[in-house]
């Protein structure tokens, strides 16, 4: 069973509060993940090591895996050691057995890579995840306040992987839809990762295996739920969802954009463009377009539907695409050695000091680190302002939900005043400002020793 916290700060209304007890227990402990809001804390611990989940603060509970977490920091998906997958609701304690739901919770073997059946809304209302039922998938819509669920078909052959749009207008769908192997089956682009793995066991440096297996398995094809609908399309030159429309692109290379199947221009062949980024909100999408006469380097505009213009601002080659983010005005440009803002809103590029890092963004203003200096810039006026100094020499860099750590500094919603941080050991941070450390390491060690603590930026220390 799980603890209750000996005391608590209070967090943002609808979310826990941050727990200012003992946080596992004593003896070398590692940090599996931690939520946004303080709610819980995932840690490695014991001898052999093994993962457990503390709701609040205690010692916790036995569990074998995380699997997703919401931004909110309400929410987290486990697997428990007897391979039972739970969605826990840290405000309440409750807890909902989606392997009795039929979840398909096997995991891809990637690297970095967010589990393939689960996503949470942005604002913390919806889970999607993915149901096997037969030999047919089916995508669930959950709402998290009531525990409704609406669920749509997938389709023929087997879904891979699933995005819910930053909007939740969409889930898009990575999908297996033919044999094109040709041995019988439909086979994962990457092999999955055996459920009898141990999250905690001491492992060599990642080896990035997804390079490994490219060119495995049957070749996948993209599809497009509507959640307002339940139509399921299958738009194998999908980009991303840009609102409330799709953006593809054509075999000639231009971008287009797609709404019930009829399409209109976006971006021109010429352009040959790579998605840099794309704003759900305002339909806008920074592209990199190729540059004919200087190979590896690609110029940046500005699209929208009937809208183009030429930020005249060159970055290095990608052939990746990004997914529509929201609720975002700044976007950071890095051509060269100088930095720059792209600010979506007055849809113009803003020229940064020499040697500026944007560290994060939120709302209409931005975290710049230069020198051991940090500084606020604000859209608005195009000015900025020194907010600390004696940012260290190696930091730590934490984020979450609009607050910042680089140390030794904590900032709050990408505001003044800088904040010291609590502890030169951080592990985690939370949205309201409190930092998550141990005890120093032991003699000749270098693991943290438990048990943990949320310690609140806002107090100074004694």
């Amino acid at each position: 069973m799980i603890a209750a916290s000996a005391s608590a700060a209070a967090g943002p209304p609808g979310l826990p509060a941050v727990s200012q007890g003992d946080i596992g227990t004593a003896g070398p402990v590692e940090l599996l993940a931690a939520s946004s809001s303080g709610a819980w804390v995932a840690l490695c611990q014991g001898e052999p090591r093994s993962a457990t989940l503390v709701l609040g603060s205690g010692t916790g509970e036995a569990i074998a895996d995380v699997y997703a977490q919401d931004a909110s920091g309400r929410y987290v998906v486990v697997r428990s050691a007897a391979g039972v997958v739970s969605l826990v609701d840290a405000l309440n304690g409750t807890r909902v057995d989606l392997s009795a739901l039929g979840v398909d919770a096997r995991r891809a073997r990637l690297d970095y890579a967010a589990h393939r059946s689960f996503g949470f809304s942005g604002d913390g209302q919806q889970l999607v995840y993915l149901r096997r039922q037969g030999s047919q998938s089916q995508v669930v819509l959950r709402q998290l306040a009531d525990g409704t669920e609406r669920s749509f078909a997938a389709g023929a052959g087997e879904v891979f992987r699933l995005r819910l749009s930053a909007d939740a207008r969409f889930v898009s769908l990575d999908v297996l839809r033919e044999d094109t192997t040709k041995n019988g089956k439909l086979d994962w682009p990457t092999p999955e990762e055996a459920t009898t793995r141990n999250v905690c066991q001491p492992s060599p440096l990642p080896k990035l295996r997804s390079y490994a297996y490219q060119g495995r398995g049957d070749n996948l094809s993209r599809a497009v739920v509507s959640l307002a609908d339940g139509t399921l399309r299958d738009v194998p030159d999908l980009v991303t969802p840009l609102g409330p429309q799709l953006l593809v692109r054509e075999a000639d290379g231009s971008l287009r954009l797609d709404e019930g199947g009829k399409r209109s221009a976006f971006a021109p062949a010429s352009c040959a463009g790579r998605v840099l980024f794309a704003d759900a909100d305002r339909g806008l999408s920074l592209v990199g377009c190729s540059l004919p006469k200087k190979t590896g380097k690609r110029n940046v505009w500005l699209f929208g539907a009937g809208y183009a213009k030429d930020l005249k601002s060159e970055l290095y080659e990608t052939s990746t695409d990004r997914e529509a983010a929201s609720g975002v005005r700044l976007v950071p440009l890095y051509p060269g050695s100088d930095a720059a803002l792209v600010d979506l809103e007055r849809r113009e590029l803003l020229p940064l000091t020499l040697g500026s890092r944007v560290v994060s963004v939120s709302g209409d203003t931005a975290l710049l680190w230069r020198g051991n200096d940090l500084y606020l810039y604000d859209a608005r006026s195009k000015a900025e302002a020194r907010i600390a100094q004696g940012v260290l020499k190696n930091p730590e860099l934490l984020q979450v939900s609009g607050a910042t750590l680089l140390s030794p500094f904590v900032i709050l919603g990408g505001g003044a005043p800088a904040l010291r941080s609590p502890t030169e050991r951080p592990l985690a941070l939370s949205a309201t400002g409190h930092v998550l450390s141990g005890s120093p390491p032991a003699a000749g060690g270098d693991i943290m020793q438990g048990p943990l603590h949320w310690l609140d930026a806002r107090v100074l220390a004694p």
